[in-house]
Order: structure tokens, then C-alpha cells, then sequence
């Protein structure tokens, strides 16, 4: 049978304040590059109906960004995986952690944090359990797959060079220390590269020559079919036509196929990187040189760390399961109004404080983004995960903290930013949110919401509520037009 499976992801491009994308000028003629996308390959493969035929798992930031603003690409998405369901028995989505993270890199406390975010998440959108979940860069350790089987997640993906002891198909089983197994199946790598880096010709010419018996696996970025290769949806769309009687999803293959036998992985390895892992910290080649690599992430694990070690003390001195609150919290982010929460999961600590921790945890995870290192150059990508990071150590309240990040950044060099310092924006959050309410009152509108931001006018007062964190601020813009910002020491209500 043969399986093709798309990775279809974008980074979390929404600003961590305003929590919607601003534009970004590199995906022109397009506000930015999650419209550009959209418009080049995820609405093309849903109008032609390829994710009916295939695997596939969608970043869930990215299906959050998409049953916003383009539903009906969203409503494909999901009514493909009831097809895969009617047609193989089993649905064509795998789950993806919450964040494009490369877990081997992050502690066991966040790998089941960002992957039990992503079972929920999964549940809430697909209406069942994931069987399978892919791992951000296929970057994979036994940890990893212990965390996975933890969770009951049956099956994920990896590419051949790493595991040892079986070739591309599948599946085969890994046995992992704590007497857990989970299976793999292994990406051909050598056919899945034609296909996206070869010629129109290419994916034909393997469906055509793929083995009926057994499995044979394309893996590939979900963009090469319209945005990194133009035109490819349509060769996908054709392909699926003609072959489709020999097609297949993961799902039904673990189901069909007893495991081929038992493998062992090569810890610290992904798809996208011979080095191993290092792509997301050193400078490897991958890309170009990239010497800012290793001090961004020596920057960011120093801010895991300082976040971390603030969220351990706050819990040790409330007395509750920290982590296990933060694995609740995916419920605000699942839509559950953020105040209730809070009342509901710890009555006895008071809401803003709880959300404030839960925020600052969250955006600590968002801030390990794998993108930000992905490329050569130090840009936009660089700059969500910093962003971020930022977002973070404000929730933690410590000047000090944030002043010695600042100055860390400013030792990642590299172009075009200069230095990822460049990177933090200046006027940020409540300012930017009471600036521009203010200024829509001179066009004679009124702004009473942006974002995740209530805001109330009274001359030239602005007050604004943060329905995440119900943090309160007023700013008195009187002296000379300049905002004088002052946060108010009370439990906002709503």
C-alpha cells in the first residue's frame, strides 16, 4: 500500500500580546505568510480534495489560524479525516504537539505538557483519540517515545537514518525502557526527497513503481503541494485519481500490518538535520552559517530555566500540582473563558495570580519554537521565539531577569536583525492596545476590544483589561501626549 503523509505547519505567527499575525512584508503581495500559504496550498488541496487521500497532521496553532479565517479549508480538513474513517476505518489525521517544539531538547515536564496539549486539542477538533503523532523535525529520543506511550499514542514517524534495524515501511515496534513499545514507521527517505525536491514527474513515477504489498511511506512538508512546488496539488490530485485503489493512512496499515520486527532508534536525530540535532543548537551548516545559533539557545534554555524555577517556588508555596494545572490550562486555549478557570481549578489562589503563571509557562513553551533557528538567517522567525520569551519573563515580573536577557541577545549576532535584541519590540501589550483605541477615537470609531484586550475610554484615560491574566492597566495620555502607564493593583472583573 502506499501512504503519503503530509506535515502541514506554520510557526505560532500571532504577537504574543495582541495574539493577532501583524504584517509581514517578506509574504507580499499577502499580509502574511500564513494568507500567502493558504492561498497558494492549503485551500487548493482542499478544493481539489487531496486530504481525503492522504495522512496528514496539521500544526494546531496553524488549524486554529485556519478555522478562523478560512473555515472552509478548515471544514475539508476535518470532514477528510471522517472520509479516511468511512473509507480505511481509521481517520487520515495524526495529532502534532501543541508547539513545533524539538522535545529532545526540552524536559520531560514540558514533552508531556506540550503533548498532552496536543491530544486535546486533537480530540477537541477531530472528535476522537489520536492514534498517531508526529514529532516537530521527526527529532526523536527514548524519553520522546516514552512520553508518547505514556499517553497511549500507538504510532509516529520516523526517517531511515534514524533507526537501526529495518528499512523504510514498516511498521516496526520500539520496546522502551519502562516496558512500553511503540511503532514506527520509517519514511523512504531517498523517494520522499525526489518528490519534493524533483520534478512534476516525480510522485507519478513513484506511485506507479511502488510495491503493491507492504508499506511504502512519503513523508513530506504538506507545503510542497502548491507553495514550495507550484502546481504540485494538481499532480497530487491526479496521482490520487489513478492510484488511489493502492492508497492508504497510517492508521490502517498499524491495523492491518503486523510489526516487521523490532527496531532500536538513534536518540538525538531529526529529518531535517544530518547533525542530529544540530540545527536548533550550533552553528551545523545546515542552511549557511548561522553563528548565532547556540547563544540564542544558550538564551533560551537560560529563560526555560528562570521560568521553570519561579513556577516551581510559586507552586511549592501554593501548595498545588503546578504541572498539572498547566496541563488543565489548555482549556483557555481551547476557548474556556480564562476567569472561570480559574475559579474552578484553584478556588483558593487568586485568578490573576494563577493565570499569570499559566501565561508565563505558555509562552516560555512558545518561545522554543523550532523555527527560530531553522534558517541561516536571524529574522522573522527568530524573532516569534523571542517575542515570546519576552512575553515571559513580563509575566514573571522580574526587571532584573528581563534586563539580563535583553543583554544576552545582544551577543546573538547575525543578519538581518544585527542583534536578536533588535528583535523585542519596543511598545508592546497595553500600550500599543491603548494607542491605537485612542487614536481610532480621532476617525470617530470606537475600539472596545483588540485582541485579548478590553479597553474603556474616558478622555484621556485609557483603561485596559488582559482577559488572559485579568491584569488592569490605566494609562493617562495628558501629559503632552505621552502615555504614563500604571498597572492597577486589583482583580479585574467581568
Amino acid at each position: 500500500m502506499i501512504i503519503i503523509h503530509g506535515h502541514f505547519y506554520q510557526p505560532p505567527r500571532e504577537d504574543p500580546w495582541l495574539e493577532t499575525i501583524l504584517p509581514e512584508p517578506s509574504a507580499a503581495p499577502y499580509r502574511h505568510w500564513n494568507e500567502r500559504i493558504a492561498y497558494e496550498c492549503y485551500e487548493p488541496n482542499a478544493l481539489l480534495g487531496n486530504y481525503t487521500w492522504i495522512s496528514f497532521d496539521f500544526g494546531p496553532t496553524l488549524l486554529d489560524w485556519l478555522r478562523r479565517r478560512r473555515p472552509h479549508v478548515y471544514g475539508a480538513v476535518i470532514e477528510a479525516d471522517k472520509i479516511g474513517r468511512e473509507r480505511w476505518g481509521h481517520g487520515n489525521a495524526i495529532a502534532h504537539p501543541y508547539y513545533h517544539a524539538i522535545l529532545p531538547l526540552l524536559d520531560r515536564k514540558d514533552k508531556e505538557v506540550l503533548v498532552e496539549w496536543g491530544i486535546k486539542h486533537f480530540e477537541r477538533h477531530f472528535e476522537r483519540y489520536p492514534e498517531g503523532m508526529w514529532l516537530p523535525e521527526m527529532a526523536v529520543d527514548v524519553e520522546t517515545l516514552e512520553v508518547l506511550a505514556q499517553y497511549d499514542i500507538k504510532f509516529t514517524i520516523l526517517t531511515q537514518r534514524q533507526i537501526k534495524g529495518g528499512g523504510p515501511g514498516g511498521p516496526y515496534e520500539v520496546l522502551l525502557p519502562s516496558g512500553r513499545k511503540i511503532l514506527v514507521f520509517v519514511r523512504d527517505e531517498a523517494l520522499s526527497d525526489k518528490i519534493a525536491f524533483g520534478g512534476p514527474d516525480e510522485l507519478p513515477k513513484a506511485m506507479e513503481a511502488a510495491p503493491r504489498d507492504g508499506v511504502t511511506l512519503v513523508a513530506l512538508d504538506g507545503e510542497t503541494f502548491g507553495h514550495h512546488k507550484k502546481g504540485e496539488e494538481r499532480v497530487l490530485a491526479t496521482a490520487t485519481a489513478k492510484y488511489g485503489a493502492y492508497m492508504a493512512n497510517l492508521g490502517h496499515a498499524a491495523d492491518r500490518i503486523k510489526p516487521l520486527g523490532v527496531v532500536e532508534i538513534v536518540p538525538g536525530t531529526s529529518w531535517s538535520c544530518p547533525h542530529g540535532l544540530g540545527r536548533w543548537t550550533r552553528d551545523c551548516g545546515c542552511g549557511g552559517p548561522a553563528p548565532w545559533r547556540q547563544p540564542l539557545r544558550e538564551a533560551i534554555n537560560w529563560l526555560n530555566d528562570a521560568v521553570d524555577e519561579a513556577f516551581e517556588r510559586w507552586s511549592n508555596s501554593r501548595g498545588v500540582d503546578g504541572w498539572m494545572l498547566l496541563k488543565k490550562y489548555v482549556e483557555v486555549l481551547l476557548g474556556e473563558r480564562a476567569e472561570d478557570f480559574a475559579r474552578e481549578a484553584a478556588p483558593s489562589i487568586p485568578p490573576r495570580e494563577l493565570l499569570g503563571m499559566l501565561e508565563m509557562e505558555r509562552a516560555k513553551l512558545a518561545a522554543n519554537t523550532s523555527d527560530a533557528w531553522f534558517f541561516a538567517r536571524l529574522g522573522l522567525e527568530a524573532g516569534i521565539s523571542v517575542k515570546w520569551a519576552v512575553r515571559a519573563l513580563e509575566l514573571l515580573g522580574d526587571r532584573d531577569a528581563l534586563d539580563k536577557f535583553t543583554e544576552m541577545l545582544k551577543d546573538v549576532k547575525g543578519e538581518p536583525a544585527g542583534n536578536a535584541a533588535a528583535l523585542i519590540p519596543t511598545l508592546r501589550g497595553p500600550v500599543v492596545v491603548a494607542s491605537i483605541a485612542l487614536a481610532s477615537t480621532v476617525s470617530g470609531y470606537s475600539v472596545e476590544e483588540l485582541g485579548p484586550y478590553q479597553i474603556s475610554l474616558n478622555g484621556t484615560k485609557v483603561r485596559v483589561v488582559d482577559r488572559r491574566t485579568l491584569e488592569i492597566w490605566e494609562l493617562d495620555y495628558s501629559e503632552f501626549g505621552v502615555p504614563v502607564l500604571r498597572a492597577v493593583n486589583q482583580e479585574a472583573t467581568r
